[in-house]
């Protein structure tokens, strides 16, 4: 993520699913630290996360 943060600047927000490498303690301080909201999943449908993830195959 610093790497992006030094092309496109520090992010408003981002938007994951749940998976365990986003929901670390070390991803939240990261999160907590530089101001970012953390948004997991597609609100406006349950199913979405799921078509997301057969999309990418995992």
């Amino acid at each position: 993520l610093y790497t992006s943060f030094a092309v496109l600047g520090v992010l408003q927000s981002i938007k994951t699913d749940h998976g365990p490498a986003y929901a670390s303690q070390r991803f939240l301080q990261l999160c907590t630290t530089w101001g970012i909201k953390h948004i997991t999943g597609i609100a406006h449908s349950p199913t979405g996360q799921a078509i997301v993830e057969r999309a990418h195959q995992t």
